[in-house]
C-alpha cells in the first residue's frame, strides 16, 4: 500500500472513531461540553441555563443498581446544597420508564433525558458516572461509579472557596 494511502485511510479510520460532530471530551480544568435535553415534562433544557452555580450532573438509568444507591445520597444534597442537582437518564425507554421511577424513588432534582452522545461527551463509558462543574461550567472533578455524599460536599466547598 502506498503511503498516502495509508495515511487516507488511517483519517478515515480516525474520523469515523472520533465522530463527525467536532465536540471535544470534558477533561477536569476543561469547560464543560455543552447540551440540550428533554426534561421529564417535556421541554428542551440547555446546559447554558446551569451555568453561574455549581452543578453536578449524574448519568445513571432505571436498572443500575449502583446508581439507585446513590439516589438518596443525591436527594440530600439537592436538599441541603446550593447547587444544582442534575440526573440524566440514560434509559432506552425514555420518559417511559423514568418518570414513574422519579414519582416512585421521590426525586427532588432536576431529571433529563439523555443520549449517548452527551454521555461520551462527558467522557463517560460507565454508570453511575457523575461530574461536577463551578458556576463557570469548568469540570473539577469526574467520578466513575458510585459517589458518595460526604465526597461531593467536599468538591462543592472546595468550589466555594475558590480551590
Amino acid at each position: 500500500m502506498k503511503q498516502s494511502a495509508f495515511n487516507g485511510l488511517c483519517c478515515l479510520l480516525l474520523a469515523l472513531t472520533l465522530g463527525c460532530s467536532g465536540s471535544q471530551i470534558a477533561n477536569e480544568g476543561q469547560l464543560g461540553p455543552g447540551f440540550k435535553l428533554e426534561s421529564l415534562d417535556g421541554t428542551w433544557v440547555s446546559s447554558d441555563s446551569f451555568k453561574g452555580d455549581a452543578l453536578v450532573l449524574n448519568f445513571w438509568a432505571t436498572w443500575c443498581g449502583p446508581c439507585l444507591r446513590e439516589i438518596p445520597e443525591l436527594k440530600t444534597l439537592a436538599a441541603e446544597s446550593n447547587a444544582q442537582i442534575v440526573g440524566i437518564a440514560l434509559d432506552k425507554n425514555g420518559a417511559k420508564a423514568v418518570k414513574p421511577f422519579v414519582e416512585r424513588h421521590g426525586i427532588n432534582y432536576t431529571i433529563l433525558l439523555g443520549n449517548d452522545e452527551v454521555f461520551q461527551e462527558f467522557d463517560g463509558f460507565g454508570i453511575p458516572h457523575t461530574v461536577v462543574l463551578d458556576a463557570s461550567y469548568r469540570v473539577v472533578k469526574m467520578y466513575r461509579g458510585a459517589v458518595t455524599r460526604e465526597a461531593l460536599e467536599k468538591d462543592l466547598r472546595s468550589i466555594a472557596q475558590g480551590i
